[in-house]
C-alpha cells in the first residue's frame, strides 16, 4: 500500500489568506485501516510555538507548528478568540504533521491571538497551543516631541509594577488625570486608541486600564506614585474603592480606569491589563 503524505503551508497576507468561519471539529477517522495497531502514546509535539511573538507590520513572519505519531497527526491553526477578539475562525486548511503561519507582509489584521491544534485521527484527542502576535510599541517620550503633555496607551497584559517600568524605562510615567478635563482626556485616548492599534483588538472583553495611582502606603490615601501627593480629583464608579480582600488579604492598592466610562476602579495590582503613559509638558521633561 502506498501511503502519501502531504505537507501543506498555511499562506497568509494579501490574497493568500483563506479564513473560514465555523466550530472546530475533530478529524477522526476510526474505521480507516491505519487506526488498527496504533501505539498508545499521544502525538509528540515536534516543535511548538511560542507564548508571544513581537512582530514588525509590513514584514515577513513565520511561526511553526509541528507533531509527530502512528499515524501522523492532523495539524491547523485557528485565529481569533472568542472571549478576547469577538470573533474565532479556523484557517481552512488542514495540514499534516506540521502548519506553518507565513506572513508575506505582516498587516494589522493579522495581529491577533492565534491557536495551534493537533489531532489525532484515530483516537480523536485534541493538544492546543496559544500564541499571541502583537507588534512592538517602543515609544518614548523626548524633548523633540510637541511640548504639550500627551498620553501613550499600551495594548499588552501586563501586571501594575511592570506597566510602571515600562513607562518609566521611556521617560513616561504612569498617568494619573488631575483633573475632569486630563481624565477626558485620557479617556478619549484610550477609546481612540483601542480602535486603531493592532493590539488592541485582543482587548475586546477587557475594560480596564493601569493608571499611576495607588493608596498601598495608606489605605483609602489615594496619591500619584510620582509626586506623593493625595488626589484632589476622584472619578470612582458606583461602590468604589472597595478594597475587596477574595484575592489578596492585603485588599486592593491600585487604580485602573474602564476604558468605557473612563471612570475608576479600586484593584489587584497582580492582575495583567492594558496601561497609559503620560509625557508631561516639554519643560518637565529629562534630557532625552
Amino acid at each position: 500500500m502506498k501511503v502519501l503524505l502531504l505537507a501543506v503551508v498555511v499562506l497568509l497576507g494579501g490574497v493568500a489568506a483563506q479564513w473560514e468561519e465555523y466550530p472546530s471539529t475533530p478529524v477522526v477517522a476510526h474505521a480507516s485501516n491505519i487506526c488498527a495497531n496504533v501505539y498508545e502514546n499521544k502525538p509528540k509535539i515536534t516543535v511548538k510555538p511560542e507564548p508571544s511573538y513581537t512582530l514588525q507590520l509590513g514584514k515577513p513572519a513565520k511561526i511553526v507548528c509541528a507533531a509527530s505519531g502512528m499515524p501522523t497527526p492532523y495539524v491547523y491553526w485557528i485565529k481569533g478568540k472568542k472571549d478576547m477578539t469577538n470573533k474565532e475562525e479556523r484557517i481552512r486548511v488542514t495540514a499534516v504533521g506540521e502548519a506553518v503561519l507565513f506572513f508575506d507582509r505582516l498587516t494589522a489584521n493579522d495581529v491577533d491571538v492565534y491557536t495551534c491544534v493537533v489531532e489525532d485521527c484515530c483516537r480523536g484527542s485534541v493538544q492546543k497551543f496559544e500564541t499571541e502576535i502583537t507588534v512592538n510599541n517602543d515609544h518614548t517620550c523626548t524633548r523633540r516631541d510637541p511640548p504639550k503633555h500627551y498620553f501613550v496607551v499600551v495594548w499588552e497584559f501586563t501586571p501594575w509594577w511592570q506597566a510602571k517600568q515600562w513607562c518609566e524605562a521611556r521617560n513616561m510615567e504612569l498617568a494619573a488625570p488631575k483633573d475632569a478635563q486630563e481624565n477626558k482626556e485620557l479617556h478619549d485616548v484610550i477609546v481612540e486608541s483601542q480602535g486603531k492599534d493592532p493590539n488592541g483588538k485582543k482587548f475586546a472583553h477587557h475594560n480596564m486600564v493601569w493608571m499611576g495611582i495607588s493608596d498601598s502606603a495608606l489605605e483609602g490615601g489615594f496619591i500619584n506614585v510620582y509626586t506623593h501627593r493625595t488626589l484632589k480629583y476622584r472619578n470612582w464608579m458606583a461602590k468604589q474603592p472597595d478594597n475587596w480582600r477574595k484575592y489578596d488579604k492585603l485588599g486592593q492598592d491600585v487604580v485602573a480606569m474602564d476604558r468605557i466610562t473612563g471612570e475608576w476602579d479600586d484593584s489587584y495590582g497582580f492582575w495583567k491589563r492594558p496601561f497609559a503613559c503620560y509625557c508631561p509638558p516639554r519643560h518637565l521633561r529629562k534630557s532625552k
